[in-house]
């Protein structure tokens, strides 16, 4: 990222508000109701929008966070579409493509550190289309899981076009590194 600063703590407001999504998707498991799960889906999408702009203002912004921000971001969307299954209306399959992307992205990025390749933590825009379309999801599932078919599939679509896209940029990541 270009203006990211390294800052000698991980504990920085914007990385504190990152990891509440943990316990906000704790807590979505263990309740019940509308209300109390809308509030907590709410939280969580606010959490998100908050930390980025919030490290940006504040001038706090982090290798750290970069990596902190869409690891919680997808461990929140593991966690509360796992709180639907099993369902009526989202089973494994569904969850699977709900989250393929995560996986995908999860996975290449630990086979790469693990590889020693310097793969940049950067979100591209695809990938945040997908986290957009998930939540969205989520939303959808709480108040209208009749209707979670078409968004199942379009967020399945936005994550074939990010996983091309994250191979892409890893596989120039990795030229890159070997080129260095």
């Amino acid at each position: 990222m270009g203006g990211t600063v390294e800052r000698p703590t991980l504990a920085s407001v914007p990385n504190l508000i990152s990891a509440l999504r943990l316990p906000i998707a704790a807590a979505f498991v263990v309740v019940d109701g509308l209300l109390w799960r809308g509030v907590l889906l709410f939280l969580g999408a606010l959490s998100d929008a908050l930390d980025g702009w919030l490290a940006r203002r504040l001038g706090v912004e982090s290798k750290a966070g970069a990596i902190l921000d869409p690891a919680f971001d997808k461990l929140f969307v593991l966690i509360t579409l796992a709180a639907f299954l099993p369902g009526p209306y989202l089973g494994w399959r569904e969850y699977l493509i709900l989250v393929s992307r995560d996986l995908y992205v999860g996975t290449g990025w630990l086979v790469a550190k693990a590889m020693g390749i310097n793969v940049p933590g950067q979100v591209r825009p695809a990938g945040k289309l997908v986290t957009a379309l998930q939540v969205v999801t989520l939303f959808v599932l709480l108040l209208a899981p009749e209707r979670n078919a078409v968004f199942i599939v379009a967020v399945g679509a936005a994550s074939a076009i990010a996983i091309v896209d994250y191979t892409f940029a890893g596989l120039a990541a990795l030229r890159r590194s070997r080129a260095a």
